[in-house]
């Protein structure tokens, strides 16, 4: 060491700025960061029958890691979405009900019918059935209206 410069208050070594400071630390400790991180978190819930049926295509897989398994099974399959139109469901349901209807209707006409027979004879039941038997026939125009209607229905829209 040269003894002029410490005298001067300097050791003789130059002194270092912050930056190079900075660059001369250590490196950064911990995992390195991934290229492709995988940031967003998706969530369902499962029964405990359904649960069972997962682990079992889990084992079945063979990968190393559940969400792997399930982004594959997402991904790479092919996904069947369904879209339900409410409306015709509802649709469907009240025509289902009109032919009950239609059906309870034909029962109680055949059972008044026969009631009548039983009573009164055929010919006084014929007499007394040719009063409702117009309303009948209106009835049953109106069920083949109905029935021609969800066919159109099930022609348009559900068998896309």
């Amino acid at each position: 060491m040269n003894m002029k410069h410490v005298e001067a208050g300097n050791s003789g070594e130059r002194e270092t700025t912050f930056a190079e400071a900075k660059a001369g630390q250590k490196k950064k400790r911990g995992r390195r960061p991934k290229a492709d991180p995988q940031k967003f978190r998706y969530m369902f819930r499962l029964n405990d029958k359904d649960h069972k049926r997962f682990l079992q295509m889990y084992e079945h897989s063979g990968k190393r890691s559940m969400s792997a398994f399930i982004a594959d099974c997402i991904l790479n399959k092919p996904v069947k979405v369904t879209e339900i139109n409410k409306c015709v469901i509802d649709f469907v349901m009240l025509m289902s009900s009109f032919f009950a209807q239609f059906r309870a209707v034909k029962n109680n006409f055949n059972q008044a019918y026969h009631s009548l027979v039983l009573h009164f004879g055929e010919e006084k039941a014929v007499q007394m059935i040719q009063i409702v038997a117009k309303t009948t026939r209106e009835f049953g125009l109106l069920k083949q209206d109905f029935e021609e209607y969800v066919t159109k229905l099930k022609e348009k829209c559900l068998l896309k």
